[in-house]
């Protein structure tokens, strides 16, 4: 039993490092798009982190490199949704606004997520769930406006928080493509070939748009560049998988609670970014919000274990 909780407390620590490490991670790319434009960094970015993917799957062959041609028209999708349409979106909206408030976005991922699923898979929500998306979901509008009521109703809130947003969507059509998907491939290939087929829509956006404009980078660029591609991207997202594949999604899902946490905290020690006290309401709907959606089983769950311990002693009273 010890060793057990041990166990588990390896992982649980290990999903914990990999929210902090996505949390700081907008600080980062923050720094590497004041030297190179977001869509160059896309394009490198996924380039290297797919060739990084290829390379794993080539060693450890246990998994075909090309994929069925019926997969390649969800893959494109994913990579469009998922690495274009995310990372341009995300990394441009950091010119504009804060890492705090780009990560406290991020975090309605499993909100929307829920929602899209609900929409268009008809997948059933608890009603416990769908109060938990729409706490989340006036969490963000309340961030959009800074709690003013003014700003929502004429509509003027931030280009980087809607940015934000629309990478939040993006991501959340990747995740449910990615889903089927990965009933048929591995997750390093779909990852892979998501990547590949993403920064080729990133490179041919930036050659129309002329936003691919790659220069060298400085050292401090360079550093940060390594952190965005392989800690934030190759080795968070071997981290994650391990500690979802031994302490289930449900649970895994909680440590993402981090991310917000880290993102307003090295924004304001780093960066001197603001945080006005009203954001503060925004935040703590966002997190609200997620927590009943990924806990709501749970929640019912002990629910009706204490229902059904109320009505046994119930039922002992009647009989003495």
């Amino acid at each position: 039993m010890k060793r057990g909780r041990q166990a588990a407390g390896k992982y649980y620590g290990l999903l914990a490092l990999t929210a902090a490490i996505w949390g700081i991670q907008p600080l980062f790319i923050k720094l590497v798009v004041r030297e190179i434009t977001p869509v160059s960094l896309t394009v490198a970015r996924f380039f290297l982190i797919s060739g990084t993917l290829f390379l794993i799957m080539r060693w450890r062959h246990t998994t075909p490199l090309l994929p069925p041609p019926t997969c390649l028209f969800p893959l494109f999708c994913m990579g469009v949704t998922g690495v274009a349409v995310n990372n341009v979106a995300q990394f441009t909206g950091l010119q504009y606004s804060t890492v705090g408030n780009a990560t406290l976005i991020a975090s309605t991922t499993p909100a929307v997520t829920a929602l899209l699923a609900a929409l268009f898979l008809r997948e059933r929500l608890l009603p416990i769930q769908w109060l938990g998306i729409v706490i989340s979901l006036a969490g963000v509008l309340t961030l959009f406006s800074k709690g003013s009521l003014e700003a929502l109703l004429h509509i003027s809130f931030n280009c980087g928080d809607m940015l934000f947003f629309c990478a939040q969507l993006g991501w959340a059509v990747y995740m449910l493509i990615g889903f089927r998907l990965m009933r048929r491939l591995s997750a390093l290939a779909v990852t892979a070939w998501a990547g590949v087929f993403g920064a080729l829509t990133a490179f041919a956006y930036g050659l129309i748009t002329n936003e691919l404009q790659f220069a060298p980078l400085s050292t401090a660029g360079m550093a940060y560049m390594v952190y965005v591609v392989w800690v934030g991207g190759v080795c968070a997202m071997a981290f994650w998988n391990l500690g979802v594949k031994m302490v289930g999604a449900g649970q895994a899902a909680v440590f993402l609670n981090i991310m917000p946490l880290m993102g307003v905290a090295v924004g304001i020690a780093v960066l001197g970014e603001d945080f006005y006290w009203q954001e503060c309401f925004g935040a703590v709907g966002i997190l609200s919000g997620v927590y009943l959606l990924t806990q709501a089983r749970q929640i019912m769950r002990r629910r009706n274990i204490r229902r059904r311990r109320r009505y046994r002693a119930a039922r002992r009273g009647m009989h003495v």
